[in-house]
C-alpha cells in the first residue's frame, strides 16, 4: 500500500478501465484516493465508466508518478459502488477541514476497489501489480 500512497502523493489522477456491455474496454481518467485497504474514485452514476462498473464490476486501474523516476501501480479488482455508511466513510477522505465537499465531488457516488496482494512475478523496482 505504501507504493500506491507514494504515487498518489504526487499524482491524484489515475485511469479506471471498465467493460462496455459489448465487452469492449472503456478507460477514463479520474481522481483516485486511498486508505490502508482500498482505492477510491468518485463519479456520477450516469457516467459510462460508472454504469459499466455497476453492470460488470471487474476493473483495472493504472496509477503513475514521475517523482524520482517513472513509477506505476496497476490494480485489478472488483469495483463496489458505495452507499450509506460506507459512502460517508469514503467521502470523509476528500472532505475539506470545514466538512464540506469540494465542488468536483458534489453529486457523485464513491466507488472502491480493495487492494489485493502484490504479484511478485511482475513487480519490479518501480512497477507494482496488485490483484484481488
Amino acid at each position: 500500500m505504501e507504493h500506491i500512497k507514494a504515487i498518489l502523493a504526487d499524482n491524484l489522477i489515475g485511469t479506471v478501465a471498465t467493460l462496455n456491455p459489448d465487452g469492449s474496454p472503456w478507460a477514463t481518467p479520474v481522481h483516485i484516493f486511498a486508505d490502508d485497504e482500498a482505492i477510491y474514485w468518485y463519479s456520477q452514476a450516469t457516467h459510462q465508466h460508472s454504469v459499466n462498473a455497476i453492470n460488470d464490476p471487474r476493473v483495472s486501474v493504472a496509477l503513475w508518478s514521475k517523482s524520482e523516476g517513472l513509477k506505476g501501480a496497476y490494480i485489478q479488482g472488483i469495483a463496489e459502488k458505495l452507499d450509506g455508511e460506507a459512502a460517508e466513510k469514503a467521502f470523509s477522505i476528500v472532505r475539506k477541514p470545514d466538512g464540506t465537499l469540494p465542488p468536483v465531488f458534489e453529486n457523485t457516488s464513491p466507488f472502491r476497489v480493495k487492494i489485493g496482494p502484490s504479484d511478485t512475478s511482475k513487480t519490479s523496482e518501480n512497477r507494482w501489480y496488485f490483484y484481488t
